[in-house]
C-alpha cells in the first residue's frame, strides 16, 4: 500500500512541478519507465495511466518554457544519427507489409524517445545529470530488490521475467544500468554514497544472473573486461572488482554454469535454443537482402516469421538484425552511430584522472559507455529495441556532451613590446631622478 501512495504522490508532485520545470518531470518520467510500479505495487491496488499522465505534464510544460535550449554542441553527431534513425523509422512504418502493427510500433516509439528528446533540450546543469543518473541506478536497484525478495519466496525471475519483459528482455535491461551503478561506485567520494553505489551494484548483478540469460551473461562479461581496461586500477576499483568476482563465484551454481557455458560452445554443440537463434538471424539478413532500404515495416518481423518456418509472432533473438529486417540498413546503421558516437566522444573524459571537482563528470562518462557496450553485446542476443534504460542512460551522457565547452583554442603568441615602434609609448622622467629616461606603457 505504501509503494502505491507513493506512486501516486510522486506523479501529481512531479506532474505539478514538470509545468514549471520540466527536467523534474523528465527524471519522473524516467524513473517510473525504469521502475515500472504496476508490476511491483499492483498488488495494493489499481496503478493506471500515471506515467502517461506525467508525459502529457512534461510535454506542457516544455511548450510552455520555450522548448528548452536546441544547442547540440559536442553531441551533434549522436543527436544526428538519433534524428536519421527516428526518420527511417517513420518511413519504414509507412511503407509497411502491415501499416496497423508497425503504427502500434510507432507509437512505441513515441513513448520511449519522448523522455530523450525533451530530456535534451532541458537537462542542462551538473545537478541534472547527477540526479537523473541515481535515479536510474536506483530504480534498477530497487526492481533488483524486489526480485531477490521473489526468489527468496520461491519465485524465479528466470521464469516469470519483470514488467511484461522475459528473462532475456530484462537480462538486457539490467545490464545496460550495471555499468553506471559500477562508475558510481568507483568515482563516489562520499563514503555514504559509494555504499549505496556498492549495494545498488550488487544487486543488480545478482538479478542478472537470476534471469538464466545467456546473452545477458556475455554483456556482463563484455561490461567487465571494458571496466577493466577503461577505470584507472585504484585499490578502490581494485577492492570492487574482487568483491564483484567472489560474488559471481558463490552465486553461480552448478545449474547457472551449466546454462552459461552452453553460450561459449562451437555451432556444433548449440543447444535447440541458441541454435534457432542462429537460424534466426540467418533468416533476418535474408530479409534484409531482399529489402535494404526500409525493411518490412516496424514489429513487421513477427508478422512474416511464418513464412520463413516459424511460429506467427516468433522473436529473432537480435535488436541488430530483428532492427535490419525491419527498418533497413540505414536506420540500423544510423542506430548504431547512435550509441557508437555517443561511446566515443565520452571515453577521453572517462579516461581523465579523478578528482573532486569533475568525479560525477567521470562516472557519468564512463557509466554510459559500459552500459551502451552492455547493450550492444547483449541485444545481440534479445530483441530488445524499444528497451528504455539504454537510451536513458545515453541521454545523460549526451547532456553531459552538449553542456562541455570544446576543444580551447590555441593561445595567440604575445611578441615582447618594443616601445620605439609605438607611438603610444611616453618618454617619462621620474620625478628629481636622473639619468637616462624611461619608457612606461
Amino acid at each position: 500500500m505504501y509503494g502505491l501512495i507513493l506512486t501516486y504522490v510522486l506523479s501529481v508532485v512531479s506532474g505539478l512541478a514538470s509545468l514549471r520545470y520540466p527536467v523534474i518531470g523528465v527524471m519522473a518520467f524516467i524513473g517510473l519507465g525504469v521502475l515500472r510500479p504496476r508490476f511491483i505495487f499492483g498488488f495494493a491496488g489499481e496503478i493506471v495511466d500515471v506515467s502517461f499522465w506525467v508525459g502529457v505534464a512534461v510535454l506542457t510544460g516544455w511548450v510552455f518554457t520555450g522548448f528548452g535550449s536546441w544547442r547540440a554542441g559536442r553531441a551533434r553527431p549522436a543527436v544526428i544519427a538519433l534524428a536519421i534513425y527516428i526518420l527511417c523509422t517513420i518511413i519504414s512504418a509507412v511503407q509497411a507489409l502491415d501499416t496497423t502493427v508497425s503504427a502500434r510500433a510507432l507509437l512505441n516509439e513515441a513513448k520511449l524517445f519522448m523522455p530523450v528528446i525533451v530530456g535534451l533540450t532541458v537537462v542542462t546543469q551538473d545537478w541534472h545529470r547527477r540526479w537523473l543518473f541515481w535515479t536510474i541506478v536506483l530504480a534498477q536497484a530497487y526492481v533488483g530488490f524486489e526480485m531477490n525478495l521473489e526468489y527468496l519466496r520461491g519465485r524465479n525471475v528466470a521464469n516469470m521475467g519483470f514488467g511484461g519483459m522475459d528473462n532475456n528482455f530484462f537480462g538486457a535491461s539490467l545490464v545496460a544500468t550495471l555499468g553506471p551503478a559500477i562508475a558510481l561506485a568507483v568515482s563516489s567520494r562520499w563514503w555514504p554514497r559509494r555504499l549505496l553505489a556498492y549495494v545498488a551494484t550488487a544487486l543488480i548483478f545478482h538479478t542478472t544472473l537470476l534471469t538464466f540469460s545467456r546473452g545477458a551473461m556475455v554483456g556482463m562479461l563484455a561490461v567487465a573486461a571494458t571496466a577493466f581496461f577503461l577505470i584507472p586500477k585504484s585499490p578502490r576499483f581494485l577492492a570492487a572488482a574482487l568483491v564483484l568476482t567472489l560474488l559471481a563465484a558463490r552465486l553461480t551454481g552448478p545449474q547457472l554454469m551449466a546454462r552459461y557455458s552452453t553460450a561459449f560452445v562451437g555451432e556444433e554443440n548449440l543447444d535447440r535454443s541458441a541454435e534457432s537463434r542462429v537460424e534466426l538471424w540467418r533468416d533476418c539478413l535474408t530479409v534484409v537482402a531482399d529489402h535494404p532500404v526500409f525493411g518490412v515495416g516496424p514489429a513487421n518481423w513477427r508478422v512474416i516469421a511464418n513464412s520463413y518456418g516459424w511460429p506467427e509472432g516468433k522473436s529473432a533473438h537480435s535488436v541488430w538484425m530483428e532492427s535490419a529486417a525491419e527498418i533497413g540498413l540505414p536506420g540500423v546503421i544510423a542506430l548504431l552511430c547512435f550509441f557508437g558516437l555517443t561511446a566515443l566522444k565520452l571515453w577521453p573524459l572517462a579516461r581523465a584522472k579523478l578528482t573532486d571537482e569533475n568525479q560525477y563528470d567521470v562516472a557519468i562518462a564512463t557509466g554510459v559507455i559500459l552500459s551502451i557496450v552492455g547493450f550492444s553485446v547483449a541485444g545481440q542476443f534479445v530483441s530488445a529495441s524499444n528497451l528504455e534504460p539504454p537510451y536513458y542512460v545515453a541521454l545523460v551522457g549526451l547532456s553531459l556532451l552538449k553542456n562541455r565547452p570544446g576543444k580551447p583554442a590555441a593561445a595567440t603568441a604575445v611578441k615582447p613590446h618594443n616601445p620605439a615602434l609605438s607611438p603610444l609609448v611616453m618618454p617619462i622622467r621620474p620625478a628629481g631622478a636622473a639619468g637616462p629616461i624611461q619608457n612606461k606603457v
